[in-house]
């Protein structure tokens, strides 16, 4: 059997020593015999550890302030957020917080009444009307769209996209106003 050679061996094809694992070897030889530097590393050491954690904690989520969908639920007066679902045995995409948002913007109920259902679908989120196919780009279509928008705002989301969707006769739900992009005013476009 052979034996391998020791880790460190040394002779005719030994690879001299980096120069990283040389200064290493330097600054622990160094260390060795003065224990004032040996202090200092050790301050040294224990500062960048410190400083570390501190920064560590600081990254965490929750910080000392008070959160931002509780700032924003304690001005409006709503649930917190449009992710946070009410009930662990009801429809995961049914948005059920959204109504109640709603009337705080319509005390009277003249749009509200017309919702009959949010919920999200992938990316989306839509709003189901009792509006006809006739009621394109009207005033309670306009003000669900953008107090949907809103809602996903205060909900912590960057780029709400919503569809309001009415009944029709022949065409399922048709799309009343909707906002796809950031630009986008809720408005549908005229169709040829």
């Amino acid at each position: 059997m052979t034996k391998s050679p020791a880790r460190h061996a040394r002779g005719r094809h030994a690879r001299p020593p980096s120069d990283f694992s040389a200064r290493l070897h330097r600054l622990l030889a160094s260390l060795r015999g003065s224990r004032r530097r040996r202090l200092g590393v050790a301050g040294a050491v224990t500062a960048a550890a410190a400083v570390l954690a501190s920064v560590a904690v600081l990254a965490l989520p929750g910080g000392s302030g008070p959160a931002p969908r509780a700032a924003v639920a304690a001005r409006t007066a709503t649930v917190p957020s449009p992710n946070e679902r009410v009930g662990a045995a009801g429809d995961p995409d049914e948005i059920t917080d959204a109504v109640p948002y709603f009337e705080t913007k319509d005390p009277g109920k003249k749009v509200v009444k017309h919702v009959t259902d949010v919920r999200r679908s992938g990316s989306f989120v839509r709003v189901y009307t009792d509006l006809g196919e006739t009621d394109e780009n009207s005033e309670p279509a306009i003000d669900l769209c953008k107090w949907t928008t809103q809602f996903l705002k205060d909900g912590g989301d960057d780029e709400p996209r919503v569809f309001v969707h009415g009944k029709s006769d022949d065409n399922g739900s048709v799309v009343l106003a909707n906002k796809q992009s950031d630009k986008d005013d809720c408005e549908v476009p005229e169709t040829p």
